[in-house]
């Protein structure tokens, strides 16, 4: 069967398992009170880079093994996120309209920027991040996560909310915490949690084993597998938050899921691959070259729209296409000169 087919029913597996996660993840956030932009920029932003972390893992494993993978690993990282801050922001900005604060402006939009960097430098400097170099990033990432809940004030709700766990009565404690917790809802989260975790280990095999096969019968290069196939459908989660969002008036998560994202994947998915390798993962020069930096001036371009206003959206279409058209131009730029 042709390989193709395989890739894509584990896109489909990735896209369906992330979505349980990401709900189950939110409606749990939501309990305890976080606000919808930290949400996005965090616990959405990491559940629907699931796929891109899954895919990253079962690549690096693959490396580790003797399988050459590495293309498929950092291709998808970048892929879905050039897909996610152009083409993704750019239809999401056409469907409704998305207001960005000044932390998002000061803080997370900088944030991203510089995680492209950070991963431009590394790849560049022996065309591979290395495995000391993705603990590196890795920490990058966690303090940035611990920075940014800390200025939302996170822990400070969480306990809020948790305090009156404490009144149960002791001498029926963990049948007052389960019938507390069901209650509320908290069990069937996890439960939906667990499979869509299932789903996104088995999703992910598959679509790291059936994009090597798929690339070796093309005869086209395993990154540009993982840039123009296997990052576009990793991107489909986010993709699906971001409208689910606008639809409901929630422009704070759409955009909040899209600058986590493209956050999360460069400094949380890619070390997680090089740290499964052991010997880190190696970079083709055309993504160091034209990838990364086609990824950088797009986000550039998606933060000076946003300058104008505060805000992208209906008012604003033309920003949506121009989005939309320098996507166009990526891909053609691809197919043309970069699938060797």
């Amino acid at each position: 069967m042709n390989p193709l087919i395989f890739v894509l029913v584990g896109i489909a597996g990735l896209y369906f398992g992330a979505d349980y996660v990401v709900e189950s993840a939110k409606n749990i956030a939501e309990k305890l009170n976080i606000s919808h932009t930290l949400v996005g920029l965090t616990i959405i932003a990491v559940g629907t880079s699931i796929p891109e972390i899954m895919t990253n893992l079962f690549a690096g494993l693959k490396v580790r093994s003797g399988i050459a993978a590495s293309g498929i690993a950092v291709g998808t990282n970048i892929g879905s996120d050039v897909t996610q801050i152009t083409f993704i922001l750019g239809v999401t900005a056409l469907l409704g309209t998305m207001y960005a604060t000044k932390k998002i402006l000061r803080r997370d939009f900088p944030m991203v920027l510089f995680a492209i960097v950070a991963v431009f430098i590394v790849g560049i400097t022996g065309y591979k991040v290395t495995f000391a170099e993705g603990v590196i990033l890795l920490l990058i990432y966690l303090i940035y996560l611990y920075y940014t809940s800390g200025q939302e004030q996170v822990f400070g709700k969480i306990k809020i909310k948790l305090t009156d766990w404490t009144k149960l009565d002791p001498n029926k404690y963990l049948r007052s915490v389960f019938k507390r917790a069901f209650k509320r809802g908290y069990i069937s989260d996890l439960v939906l949690m667990a499979l869509g975790i299932a789903i996104l280990i088995f999703a992910s095999d598959l679509v790291v084993g059936s994009a090597l096969i798929l690339a070796e019968v093309w005869g086209v290069t395993q990154s540009f597998v993982g840039v123009m196939i296997v990052g576009v459908g990793t991107g489909l989660p986010e993709l699906s938050t971001a409208i689910r969002a606008i639809f409901k008036k929630a422009g704070g998560i759409s955009l909040g899921t899209l600058i986590g994202s493209n956050i999360t994947d460069p400094l949380f998915a890619l070390p997680v691959g090089a740290l499964a390798a052991g010997v880190g993962l190696t970079f083709d020069k055309n993504l160091l070259f034209f990838d990364i930096p086609f990824w950088f001036i797009a986000s550039i371009i998606a933060l000076c729209m946003f300058c104008k206003g505060m805000k992208m959206g209906k008012e604003k279409k033309k920003d949506g296409f121009i989005l939309i058209g320098i996507y166009l131009l990526f891909v053609f730029l691809k197919l043309t000169f970069f699938m060797r």
